[in-house]
């Protein structure tokens, strides 16, 4: 059985770490022993005969994984010198740091280089994987019981991968056989995700859009992804947000006795986020799980018939507005967010002029927002909840149906309108789900500090519907080096203070200048994407906000970002470090980070030091 790696020489030197002061092993006890792997390279150049023990010491620990596998690796058909070889390929950095070496000098002047290392450290490298197998299945937890069932499954699924590359029958880490509780948490999630038939309307003979409610356990699903076949020998991919989604079926998929919905729980797309999941993506061979739920649609349909009105009032949507009693303009609060979903139902560019011509930003906004997303409001009765803002108002929750045909992707998305004293729609966003908002307003009790708070989630939700309408202005200022304040609908840039923040580079992690060199390249990228793709669509895997402690009014926002356009996807990281302090708050420090970090050489809250 012989498996070959190479592994250059660059990244040996990289790697490999020497401990001068430790007494070594001899080479005699190194051989005999079998407490070691072990490879040795002869060669007149040095550098030449370390690659070559490197190579052996590699291919001697891809023999015995292989053999390990081949022994309880009954229940699948891989093969197990691949495999091993991938699970080797896994384990290259973390074996090369723990090489060693003995340098001697033949009798005829060539250099003899044995690399080896302890058998016992490998063990150790089999442990660290349970360990983060682990760490993903307790995370799937926490996401699970939040109704985040997205991530939960997707956390799930990757333990299940790296479990796979243990050579081990039964894993047990913290008195928890996770070989058996994750495949089970998978399946305990599929079988209990349910999906209710609330609205079933055929909007003409070629379209029909059905709304269901969506639970796990009796709770509303926070977030969770899903294909359906939409009739025309493609797979529609769509999207449960808060509990609810709904799907739009055109053309001969209209006359449907019976839908299949699959529940996405592999997450091929972000098999990036860790580097050990994607090495082994490819070999890993995991059993397949039921996640199939058909839903019959015999009963009858409610055939829409919109009402003869103008472009003022919506046809199918009923806007029901939660609000406080005395609010003084609650009547242009309903009439403006009626106008507004009118004109999304009408999907009429030319009609958005009429109405918000004399407002170059919101009519450039709509019209961009109908353009690339083609945005429908949800048929029937929505609910919406009126808060005030410094600048107003806002009507959070207005659920709407993306599509993006060259994704086969349909997303439920809700949408957060801003008003301003007088009741009038100054801006528009997509809003960050239940499950976050509710987190952020119960850490805001804690710290008493929810102005703030509320602040950063409109500063992200600006952020991210800045990508689905293309706006390349506003995306250029969040990621400008200077500082930036957050006024009204608009971001604008500010001096920056000089020398109140400094940036302390942890062990690992890239210089701040490696961070933001990335800027210019990764917008000049972004502005040739958005003219060149089809669809895009971008959601965040992680949002969270953290309160710096040595600096009172200042939070840092670290998020994850997944992308995925018509020929294209990325992730990657961002961080904007946060002052509240002044009248307007200040982003001090925005870092950007691509995907290809490692996470452990993420630049966090914990980064910075603020001296004002």
């Amino acid at each position: 059985m012989k498996l070959k790696i190479r592994i250059t020489l660059s990244l040996f030197i990289l790697l490999t770490g020497f401990n001068l002061f430790a007494q070594h092993p001899s080479k005699t006890q190194i051989i005999q022993s079998h407490d070691y792997y072990y490879g040795m390279g002869v060669h007149n150049d040095e550098n030449r005969a370390r690659e070559e023990a490197v190579r052996e010491l590699s291919e001697m620990i891809s023999v015995t994984i292989a053999s390990q596998f081949e022994f309880i690796g009954t229940e699948t058909k891989m093969k197990y010198e691949e495999f091993a070889s991938s699970v080797i390929k896994t384990y290259a950095t973390a074996t090369l740091k723990n090489v060693e070496q003995i340098r001697s000098i033949t009798p005829n002047g060539q250099v003899e280089i044995l690399c080896y290392m302890s058998k016992a450290r490998v063990k150790k490298l089999y442990n660290e994987r349970a360990g983060m197998a682990y760490r993903m299945y307790t995370n799937g937890i926490d996401n699970r019981d939040r109704g985040n069932l997205a991530f939960a499954l997707k956390n799930f699924y990757f333990a299940n991968l790296l479990i796979k590359s243990i050579p081990e029958e039964r894993i047990i880490v913290s008195n928890n056989e996770i070989s058996l509780l994750i495949p089970r948490a998978i399946n305990q999630i599929l079988r209990n995700v349910k999906f209710t038939l609330t609205c079933d309307k055929m909007k003409n003979r070629r379209e029909r859009r059905l709304s269901f409610d969506v639970t796990f356990e009796d709770k509303p699903v926070s977030l969770l992804h899903f294909r359906f076949w939409d009739g025309n020998q493609n797979a529609g991919n769509g999207q449960v947000r808060d509990g609810q989604t709904t799907i739009r079926l055109a053309g001969n998929s209209v006359v449907f006795d019976e839908l299949k919905i699959s529940v996405e729980y592999e997450y091929y797309n972000a098999r990036r986020e860790f580097q050990a999941v994607e090495d082994i993506w490819e070999v890993v061979t995991p059993p397949t799980f039921s996640n199939q739920h058909i839903i019959d649609l015999t009963k009858q349909i409610i055939i829409d018939e919109p009402k003869p009105v103008g472009i003022n009032i919506p046809a199918t949507t009923n806007m029901i507005l939660k609000m406080e009693q005395g609010t003084h303009v609650a009547e242009e609060l309903l009439l403006n967010s009626n106008a507004f979903i009118a004109i999304l139902e009408k999907g009429d560019i030319l009609e958005v002029e009429k109405l918000y011509g004399d407002d170059p930003f919101i009519s450039s906004k709509i019209t961009s927002y109908i353009k690339h997303n083609s945005p429908k409001p949800a048929p029937g009765d929505i609910e919406a909840s009126v808060n005030k803002t410094r600048l107003g108002y806002e009507i959070r929750k207005l659920e709407v149906n993306h599509n993006y045909p060259s994704l086969h992707k349909q997303a439920t998305e809700y949408l957060v309108l801003d008003f301003d004293t007088t009741g009038t729609l100054i801006d528009f966003n997509l809003c960050i789900t239940d499950d976050l908002y509710e987190k952020f307003t119960m850490q805001a009790g804690y710290g008493n500090d929810w102005g703030n708070r509320q602040e950063i989630v409109r500063f992200i939700e600006k952020y991210r519907t800045a990508f689905l309408t293309r706006d390349m202005e506003t995306i250029n200022l969040m990621f400008a080096d200077e500082a930036l304040i957050l006024i009204g609908r608009k971001i604008k840039v500010s001096d920056n203070p000089d020398n109140e923040v400094a940036y302390q580079q942890l062990p690992g992690q890239p210089d701040y200048e490696q961070i933001k060199l990335t800027k210019e390249e990764y917008l000049t990228r972004q502005k040739r994407i958005f003219d060149d793709q089809k669809d895009i669509f971008i959601d965040f895997s992680t949002f969270e906000i953290v309160k710096k402690n040595n600096a009172a009014g200042v939070y840092g926002v670290e998020m994850r970002q997944n992308y995925s356009s018509t020929t294209y996807a990325d992730e990657g990281y961002l961080f904007l470090l946060i002052d509240f302090n002044n009248t307007d708050p200040l982003i001090y420090i925005r870092a950007w980070q691509p995907n290809e970090w490692d996470s452990a050489a993420l630049v966090n809250t914990s980064n910075f030091r603020v001296y004002k």
